[in-house]
């Protein structure tokens, strides 16, 4: 392997060197070699590097990757109207990464472009030790730290990658037999993007292959986008103990479109959080990782949890019961999980800007929007829409309530459907009424609770009933849900079937004892398609019909 001496460095490179007793910086120019930059910072001390050419492609014509074997931050200029880019140039090379870390490394405003026409890259940072035929060798230290903040990661990926492993982002290596163990400190990725990678964009998941507790103390990835992953975007394995204590992992805010649809496999790690991200438009995995077709996300462990999530347009090719999960006793907020379109301003384009009526907005966690929030940029249009249960009971919407909000302006109708042995009491809050259903026009934020009492769902006056009777439903037309009132003029069992207009029947609503009297259902057609029905009672000989009509 070609090594250059560090004085060659000092006559071409430095534009500037700051010797402070606590800090010093060099500025590189994208004309040199910059394995001499890297070679030069660690001999001089130097902890900062600055790449001053806009645009600029930073690379080496060495047969060996990129080292870091001093702590080191690495960032483009403020101020530089584009990116500077690393890339790996020599193309009789037999290195598969541009940078190979060692100790800590901070990278800011950056792109790694695995791109080589001859012998593309399969990584683009991997954290381990250096090659065994390296002199002098240099291992990972214990503890180190990588940041990457403001960066980019593209076009990572071997020839024949279809068929075979590696196109990653950023991976951590298995130390071979006799080797230090690697186990690192926090990782922390904020603000990047990656795209067309072939295979995980970020992968931690060596840890089950050798004797290691926690391969890492934190992991936090936020505000990222990810574009044409080929398999998951981040998969990370803690150890098969339970007794010892795992890494702290925080993945939040991500948008993930058009990538394989297992976009977050975190396995045996308690305390992952996962929440306030979009995945939307999956395509299969390469063929190579077709076993990994079968769910979008799975977290693991007590402590794990998955919330405010969008999941839109995903498709599986292999059954599995948990398509968003968190198993071995973690949670998942079902009532977060939600399948809207985003509304994207311009996707095909890598345009993730949420146009201003997406649902997405002001539904993560902390009133904030889903996805990496560098695309929530307009002013929301939707208006908060929260629905509170106090009883056991649940409340359907018309039209559906996609996300907890609304356009502003749209008349909802609410209705509240009592659990067995409930039945339904009042509204309250910004909608004030005893009626069910109850109209309310969304002209602000709202918040309403509906309230439920013990007693029976079956709704009865204390008038007196002369005579068998089936109302007409309300509302009508209606999705999903509609109330059916009927009287009984003496006590039995009443059923009311629904039939399609070939005089098929399609449901049965209830088919039970009823006290004589006047009673309502309720009849939920979520299984319905779109179209016109017949509803009938039968009540001993009294036999009545009347129509209804579902549109969705």
């Amino acid at each position: 392997m070609r090594i250059y001496p560090f004085f060659v460095l000092v006559l071409l490179l430095i534009v500037s060197l700051n010797f402070n007793a606590q800090a010093s910086s060099i500025e590189v120019d994208a004309i040199y070699d910059f394995k001499q930059a890297l070679d030069y910072a660690a001999y001089a001390k130097i902890d900062t590097i600055l790449l001053i050419t806009s645009g600029g492609n930073y690379t080496t014509t060495d047969t060996v990757h990129l080292q870091i074997t001093k702590p080191v931050v690495i960032m483009a200029q403020p101020g530089l109207a584009e990116k500077p880019i690393f890339t790996h140039s020599d193309p009789d090379s037999g290195v598969l990464e541009i940078f190979r870390v060692h100790d800590d490394v901070t990278f800011e405003g950056v792109i790694f472009d695995g791109y080589n026409a001859i012998r593309p890259m399969k990584y683009a940072v991997r954290v381990g030790h250096s090659p065994d035929d390296m002199i002098p060798r240099v291992y990972a230290r214990e503890g180190l730290n990588v940041t990457f903040r403001n960066c980019e990661f593209r076009n990572i990926y071997p020839p024949d990658w279809e068929n075979t492993s590696g196109g990653s982002a950023f991976y951590f290596l298995r130390p071979e037999s006799g080797e230090p163990v690697i186990k690192a400190g926090n990782i922390l990725i904020e603000n990047c993007i990656f795209r067309n990678l072939g295979d995980e964009a970020i992968r931690i998941s060596e840890t089950e292959k050798y004797n290691v507790t926690r391969v890492i103390d934190t992991l936090i990835v936020r505000n990222c986008t990810f574009k044409n992953i080929s398999a998951e975007c981040i998969r990370v394995y803690g150890d098969t103990d339970t007794e010892t204590e795992d890494a702290y992992i925080l993945l939040e805010h991500l948008t993930v479109d058009s990538s394989a649809v297992r976009v977050i496999y975190v396995k045996n790690s308690a305390n992952t959080i996962f929440r306030n991200s979009i995945i939307s438009n999956s395509i299969q995995p390469k063929s190579h990782r077709q076993e990994r077709s079968d769910f979008a996300v799975q977290v693991q462990l007590p402590g794990s949890y998955v919330a405010n999530i969008d999941t839109f347009n995903l498709s599986y090719a292999l059954e599995y019961d948990k398509r968003v999960g968190a198993t071995k006793g973690g949670t998942i907020f079902p009532e977060t999980i939600y399948g809207f379109d985003p509304l994207y301003e311009a996707p095909t384009q890598n345009n993730y800007t949420l146009l201003p009526d997406s649902p997405a907005y002001g539904i993560a966690h902390d009133g904030s929007a889903l996805g990496d929030l560098r695309w929530a940029t307009n002013t929301p249009t939707r208006l908060p829409f929260v629905i509170a249960i106090e009883g056991k009971g649940r409340v359907v919407a018309d039209p559906p309530l996609i996300a907890p909000n609304y356009p502003q302006g749209i008349s909802v109708t609410l209705m509240a459907i009592p659990d067995s042995g409930w039945g339904f009491t009042s509204w309250s809050g910004d909608l004030t009424s005893t009626d069910n259903p109850a109209t309310i026009t969304v002209d602000a934020a709202k918040k309403i609770t509906a309230t439920f009492t013990q007693g029976t769902n079956v709704a009865k006056s204390n008038i007196i009933i002369t005579e068998y009777r089936l109302e007409q439903n309300y509302p009508n037309p209606f999705n999903p849900v509609t109330v059916i009132p009927f009287s009984l003029k003496e006590a039995g069992t009443a059923k009311i079937e629904v039939f399609n207009v070939l005089g098929q029947k399609v449901m049965t609503a209830v088919n039970k004892n009823f006290p004589n009297g006047s009673h309502k259902i309720y009849l939920n057609a979520d299984q319905l398609p779109t179209g016109m029905y017949f509803y009938q009672l039968t009540a001993g000989t009294f036999i009545a019909r009347r129509k209804l009509v579902v549109m969705k």
